[in-house]
């Protein structure tokens, strides 16, 4: 491997996390971007032909039961089913960047497949529990959300299976919770920025007072959800190589396992690099 793309393996500040995060996105864009489209795309299509199905118009007395009903079904299908695809064939393919391994779109996604049911079920785990902890006055919500935050790496790296996940990820995360929380903020005020400016613009120009108008509001929206979601994917990965080089040194495994795989795919075609 030319040591000029090495990855440098030394535990990152806050700043500096995020920093690399921006880059390894802007670097590999065109592959995030393939690999969430595939499970993002079917979704807020079916997703969409829904909402065209039930009404949004404040004047319907079922209005506020419909907005329930859309949004129950979101959160099953993504915690379920798009988020274990494309948060396990992201989580590998930027894994592998970061590691300076090529990788493709397709590779990618037979990674994350194989370890779809891991996913879904650690996924779906955690789900529950940050939803109890919500309902016990939010910060326990929190608290779990932050140490859960890297199962899908401990699986997709380590292959890690569901229930053990969570364990591994809860103790790699002892300590750092906080780290978590100001990048997932940073993260969150970013996305509620973007949003915030696309979200007007299109309810400026297509309404949101007809089941139609609203319809086309939130095709903007998933447009911009699938641009920025490959970003706290990237950002989770990592916090994950973050946390093993500050608790296990993991600079010199990480080392050994980039040069064999670089030996092993030398035939490969080349991708984006980092």
């Amino acid at each position: 491997m030319d040591t000029t793309s090495m990855p440098r393996f030394e535990a990152m500040t806050t700043g500096a996390l995020l920093d690399r995060a921006f880059r390894l996105y802007a670097n590999n864009f065109a592959l995030l971007l393939g690999i969430t489209a595939v499970a993002y795309v079917p979704f807020y299509l079916i997703m969409l032909f829904f909402q065209s199905s039930l009404s949004f118009n404040p004047q319907d007395e079922n209005a506020a039961w419909a907005a329930i009903m859309y949004f129950i079904v979101f959160m099953v299908l993504w915690t379920s089913v798009v988020f274990p695809i494309a948060g396990g064939a992201a989580t590998y393919a930027i894994s592998e960047r970061y590691l300076g391994n090529n990788v493709a779109i397709h590779a990618a996604l037979r990674r994350g497949l194989a370890s779809y049911w891991s996913v879904a079920l650690a996924q779906i785990t955690v789900s529950i529990r940050v939803l109890i902890g919500f309902m016990l006055l939010i910060v326990p919500g929190v608290l779990w959300l932050l140490s859960y935050s890297l199962v899908v790496p401990t699986i997709l790296v380590e292959g890690q299976k569901a229930v053990p996940s969570l364990r591994r990820s809860r103790e790699l995360m002892k300590g750092q919770r906080g780290k978590a929380l100001a990048i997932m903020v940073v993260l969150i005020l970013l996305e509620a920025i973007s949003g915030a400016g696309i979200s007007s613009l299109s309810k400026a120009i297509f309404g949101t007072d007809s089941t139609s108008g609203a319809v086309l509001h939130s095709a903007i929206n998933n447009l911009m959800s699938i641009f920025l979601a490959p970003l706290a994917i990237v950002a989770t990965i990592l916090l994950y190589y973050d946390m093993r080089i500050r608790k296990e040194g993991f600079d010199l495994d990480m080392l050994s396992r980039a040069i064999a795989d670089n030996r092993q795919s030398a035939a490969a075609a080349p991708t984006l690099s980092v």
